[in-house]
């Protein structure tokens, strides 16, 4: 939102000294795995994790901030983790902001294919950067009760079983 929006918003109100202060602002921004990966250059930290977990790369990651993989450099450097790609990955999961809202009928097939998906790689936790994917995705898989949680990747990486 701030490396993305902030300007937009500066200049919708026609306001020079906040377009100034966010262009200060922005490169100092980072997405967490992002910053782990390509700026503290850590990929290793100490977490443990001994599950079998497919990962969810979100929209954003993907098409804006264009994180690359880092969350998947981080995940397979955690111990005693068992990481399964996740089939058509880079499939949104259709909830896009007010597209799931909008466009209900859409979005849930979107997650129909996702969370076939999820559930063909047999994984214990599906792990994404994004909590609104994981407020969707998590919430299907337990309608279905699926036997699949859904885990945001910084308790991952924070974990220590």
């Amino acid at each position: 939102m701030v490396r993305d929006l902030y300007g937009m918003a500066a200049e919708l109100a026609d306001d020079p000294a906040l377009a100034r202060e966010i262009r200060i602002l922005q490169p100092r921004v980072f997405e967490l795995t992002e910053f782990l990966v390509h700026k503290l250059h850590a990929e290793g930290v100490g977490a443990y994790f001994p599950h079998r977990v497919t990962y969810h790369p979100t929209c954003h990651s993907l098409r804006v901030l264009r994180i690359g993989d880092a969350p998947l450099r981080l995940l397979r450097a955690v111990r005693g983790i068992d990481v399964v790609d996740l089939p058509d990955a880079e499939q949104c999961c259709g909830f896009g902001g007010t597209f799931a809202v909008k466009n209900a009928d859409t979005s849930m097939a979107m997650l129909g294919d996702k969370l076939r998906a999820v559930r063909e790689t047999k994984s214990e936790v599906c792990v994404a950067a994004d909590t609104s994917c994981l407020m969707h995705i998590g919430g299907a898989l337990h309608r279905q009760r699926a036997g699949v949680r859904t885990m945001h990747i910084a308790e991952v990486l924070a974990s220590t079983e």
